[in-house]
C-alpha cells in the first residue's frame, strides 16, 4: 500500500512538473511569434501617437501665448483709441503729465499682470509720450531700435521682431538682458486717434520655452518655432535663436532645407510631415502652423524612441519567459496538488484574522500535519479572540470605575445644600457674581454626578461647558468669549457625558497666554449624514502637532478610548494646531436620537 502510494506521489509530482514547464513555455512560444510579426508595428504607432500628441500639446500652449498677446494689443488699441487720456499732452504742464504718465502705466501694469506670458508693454506717442508697464525701462535705448521710429504718415500695420535681448528693459545697464519677442503695431490715422504711434508687446521667452518644454530634446529629438519670413523664434540652445533658419545647422542639413522639404510633405490634420536622414539616424519631420500667428512648429522625431521601445520590449520579454521557465521549475519541485489547497485556505483564513475577524475557522484537512496545523490555528484565534474580548470589558470597567472614583469624592447632597446656603446669602448680601458661580458649580455637581455611561442631550453638555466657563472666568479673573454655533437637527441627539467639556479645559489653561486679551472659543456642532461633528476651535498660542500619539495629556487620549469603546473604531478625535494660529479639536460620534422616556426620566426636562 505504501508502495504504491509512493509511485502515486512520484507519478502527480512529474505531471504537476511538467504541466508547469509547458504552462511557461507555451506563452513564451506565442509571445516570440506575436513579437516577431506584430509588435513593430504596434510600437510605431505608439511612438508616433506620442510624438503627434507632444505636437498639439505645444500647439495648444503656444496658441495660449499668442491668444494672450492678441488679448492685450486689443486692450492696449482699445485705450488708446476710446480713451481721452492721451489728449491734450503738449497743452499740459510738468504736474499734469506726471499723473498722466502714472494712469496709462498703472493701466499697462495691470493688463500685463492679467496675461502672464507678457512681459511688457511699450507705447510711444508723437507728442513725445513714451509709457510702459516696465517702469525701469531704458527710455533713450529703447528709442533707438529701429523698429522704434514713427512717423505721423506711417502706414498702420503689426510686425514681428524675433527673439532679441531686451537690453531697454532696465535702466541700469549692469542687469542681465532676457530674450523676448516683440509683437509691433503702428497706429496711423486711421485708428481715430492721431496721438499714438507704436505699440509694442514683448512676450516672454521663458514662457515659450515652457510650452515646448513638454517635448525631451537632445541632439537628435528637437523643436523649433520659425516665424514666416523664415527666423528662429525658439531653439533648443538659445544661440540660435534670432538667427535666420538658413544659418542654422542640423547635421548634413540646414534649418532652411528642413523647412523647405518639409514643406513639400504630406499633409495630414493641418500637420506636414516627411520622413528625413538629417544627422545619425533617420526621423520624422513634422511642421504646425499655430493658428494665425504666423508662427510654425517644427518638430523633429528621430527613430531612437522606436528603436529603445523595441529594446526595452525584447529585455522583458527575454525576462519573462526566462523567470517564467525558472519560477516553473522551482515550484514543480516543491508544490504537489495535495497540499495547495489546504495551505491556500489557510493562508486566506490568516488574511482574514489580521483584519480582525477573529470568528473565522479552518476546515481541518485530511492529511496528519495539516490538519494538527489547521487545529493548533482554530484554538490559536479562539484563545486571541477570548482575550480581545477580556481585555475590552476590563478597559470599559477601569474607566467606569475611574469615573464613579472620581464622581464619588464629593457627598453631593452635602454640597448641593451648602452651596444653596451660600448663594442665598450671596443674594442677600447683593453680590449677584458671586450668586451666579454658585449657581453655575451647583448646576455643574448635579450634572456630574449622574452616571458617567448614561448619555445625555447634546444642550446639557452644553450647558455644563457654560457653567463651567463662568466658574473659571470668576476663578482666573480673565475672560474668554464663548460662542455656539449648533445645527437645530441636534436638537434630540444624545451624547457621552462629560465628552466636550475636558476639550474646552485644555483650550482655557492651556490655549491662551497670561498677556492675551481677545480670547476666544467657537464650538460648533453639525449633522453630517448619520454622523454627528464637533469642533472646539480656539484663537490661542497654538503649538506644534506632530500626531496624536505624541500628546503627553490624558483629556484627548481618555476621550479617544471612550469614544472607540462606545461607539467603534470608525470615530474618534482629530486635532489641528500651529504655533500662533491657534488649535482646533474635532469630535465624531455616530447619530443617536433620544428615546420619549428613558428609566422613567423625560429627557426634555
Amino acid at each position: 500500500m505504501r508502495e504504491t502510494e509512493k509511485g502515486n506521489r512520484s507519478s502527480l509530482k512529474v505531471r504537476f512538473t511538467l504541466a508547469m514547464v509547458l504552462m511557461s513555455l507555451i506563452p513564451g512560444l506565442i509571445l516570440a511569434v506575436v513579437y516577431y510579426r506584430n509588435v513593430r508595428d504596434f510600437y510605431q504607432d505608439k511612438t508616433w501617437m506620442y510624438q503627434e500628441n507632444t505636437l498639439r500639446l505645444m500647439d495648444a500652449k503656444m496658441q495660449d501665448i499668442i491668444k494672450q498677446s492678441e488679448v492685450v494689443l486689443n486692450q492696449v488699441l482699445g485705450l488708446s483709441v476710446t480713451s481721452d487720456l492721451f489728449s491734450g499732452y503738449t497743452e499740459m504742464n510738468a504736474y499734469e503729465r506726471l499723473n498722466l504718465m502714472r494712469n496709462i502705466n498703472g493701466t499697462l501694469s495691470n493688463i500685463r499682470i492679467a496675461n502672464n506670458s507678457i512681459d511688457h508693454i511699450y507705447l510711444l506717442a508723437f507728442d513725445g509720450g513714451a509709457y510702459s508697464s516696465n517702469v525701469g525701462w531704458n527710455k533713450r535705448e529703447f528709442a533707438e531700435n529701429d523698429w522704434t521710429e514713427i512717423r505721423e504718415d506711417q502706414p498702420g500695420g503689426s510686425i514681428i521682431v524675433p527673439t532679441h535681448p531686451a537690453a531697454y528693459k532696465y535702466l541700469n545697464s549692469g542687469a542681465a538682458d532676457p530674450l523676448v519677442v516683440s509683437i509691433v503695431t503702428y497706429l496711423n490715422r486711421y485708428t481715430g486717434n492721431s496721438v499714438i504711434g507704436l505699440v509694442q508687446i514683448d512676450l516672454s521667452y521663458e514662457k515659450i520655452r515652457a510650452a515646448m518644454d513638454c517635448m525631451e530634446m537632445d541632439d537628435s529629438d528637437m523643436a523649433f518655432v520659425v516665424d514666416e519670413e523664415g527666423r528662429v523664434i525658439f531653439a533648443p540652445k538659445e544661440s540660435m535663436v534670432g538667427l535666420s533658419a538658413a544659418d542654422v545647422s542640423l547635421g548634413t542639413y540646414s534649418l532652411a532645407q528642413i523647412l523647405s522639404a518639409v514643406d513639400g510633405g504630406t499633409e495630414e490634420d493641418g500637420n506636414f510631415s516627411i520622413h528625413l536622414d538629417y544627422g545619425r539616424d533617420s526621423g520624422t519631420i513634422r511642421k504646425r502652423r499655430v493658428g494665425n500667428s504666423g508662427f510654425s512648429i517644427i518638430q523633429i522625431n528621430s527613430g531612437r524612441m522606436l528603436k529603445q521601445e523595441l529594446d526595452r520590449f525584447r529585455k522583458i520579454w527575454s525576462a519573462v519567459v526566462g523567470a517564467c521557465m525558472v519560477s516553473a521549475a522551482l515550484l514543480a519541485s516543491s508544490l504537489s496538488a495535495g497540499i495547495v489547497k489546504p495551505v491556500t485556505s489557510l493562508i486566506r483564513s490568516m488574511s482574514r484574522v489580521s483584519r480582525g475577524d477573529f470568528s473565522t475557522k479552518v476546515e481541518t484537512p485530511k492529511d496528519k500535519d495539516l490538519s494538527e496545523l489547521a487545529l493548533s490555528f482554530n484554538t490559536m484565534v479562539s484563545e486571541v479572540d477570548k482575550l480581545m474580548r477580556e481585555n475590552i470589558e476590563k478597559e470599559r470597567e477601569r474607566l467606569n470605575m475611574e469615573q464613579t472614583a472620581l464622581n464619588s469624592q464629593i457627598n453631593s447632597h452635602f454640597l448641593y445644600n451648602t452651596l444653596n446656603t451660600v448663594k442665598w446669602m450671596a443674594v442677600r448680601a447683593g453680590n449677584e457674581e458671586i450668586a451666579r458661580m454658585v449657581v453655575a458649580l451647583v448646576n455643574m455637581l448635579e450634572y456630574s454626578c449622574k452616571k458617567i455611561d448614561v448619555p445625555v442631550l447634546i444642550s446639557e453638555e452644553i450647558n455644563f461647558i457654560k457653567n463651567y466657563v463662568c466658574i473659571q472666568e470668576g476663578r482666573c479673573c480673565s475672560s474668554v468669549h464663548m460662542k455656539f454655533d449648533i445645527d437645530p437637527k441636534l436638537e434630540n441627539c444624545l451624547i457621552l457625558k462629560m465628552l466636550l467639556q475636558p476639550v474646552v479645559e485644555n483650550a482655557m489653561q492651556h490655549g491662551f497666554g497670561e498677556d492675551n486679551i481677545d480670547n476666544r472659543i467657537l464650538i460648533t456642532g453639525r449633522l453630517l449624514g448619520d454622523r454627528v461633528q464637533f469642533q472646539i476651535r480656539d484663537n490661542g498660542q497654538g503649538f506644534l502637532y506632530e500626531g496624536f500619539d505624541k500628546l503627553t495629556g490624558v483629556g484627548l487620549h481618555n476621550i479617544q478610548d471612550r469614544i472607540r469603546l462606545n461607539y467603534g473604531d470608525g470615530y474618534g478625535v482629530e486635532l489641528e494646531s500651529e504655533p500662533g494660529e491657534g488649535t482646533a479639536v474635532t469630535v465624531e460620534i455616530p447619530v443617536c436620537e433620544k428615546a420619549e422616556e428613558a428609566d422613567g426620566e423625560d429627557f426634555n426636562r
